[in-house]
């Protein structure tokens, strides 16, 4: 009988160091599949629409700008972005900043839509609909309708704009 429960055992160890490796393999083993043309989104619904969700906010903030506030916005903006991206935009901001000033421009900026373009766990390029009112110098406003290829990259306090294309 010691035989017998000797091999049961060492049979079940068999089997329990089988599934331990198999769900090793599983967890630990596969690449994350990288998007491609026929499969652009190779990450969860909630992950991928949570980034365009953000990538959305955080290009209205971007395209909304005021001749009277255009340093808060400078920071609080930068902030949405990765490093790289915060000192392109910096550098870009300057010309900008004196031309809305010496316009008295104001900038009100709307999200009509959005979607995903590509995602993957890391990268999610999401393309934003704007619509622009601006306001120079107390005349009458003017409308404009952008288009916005928003890149976000996935950071430790969550997702972070990478890159802005704009037409």
């Amino acid at each position: 009988m010691r035989r017998r429960t000797a091999g049961l055992l060492a049979v079940a160890a068999l089997v329990l160091a089988t599934l331990v490796a198999a769900e090793a393999w599983y967890l630990w083993g596969v690449s994350d599949p990288t998007p491609t043309a026929q499969r652009p989104v190779v990450i969860g619904d909630v992950d991928a629409q949570t980034a365009v969700e953000t990538a959305a906010q955080d290009a209205a903030a971007i395209f909304t700008t005021s001749w009277r506030t255009y340093d808060q916005h400078l920071a609080r903006v930068t902030a949405l972005m990765t490093s790289q991206m915060a000192d392109r935009y910096r550098k870009a901001a300057e010309p900008v900043k004196q031309r809305t000033v010496a316009a008295r421009a104001v900038t009100d900026t709307k999200v009509t839509g959005s979607g995903v373009v590509s995602a993957d766990a890391d990268e999610v390029r999401a393309l934003v609909l704007l619509d622009q009112r601006t306001r120079e110098d107390g005349g009458g406003p003017s409308f404009t309708a952008r288009r916005a290829l928003v890149t976000m990259v996935r950071s430790d306090g969550g997702w972070l704009v990478a890159n802005v294309q704009t037409r």
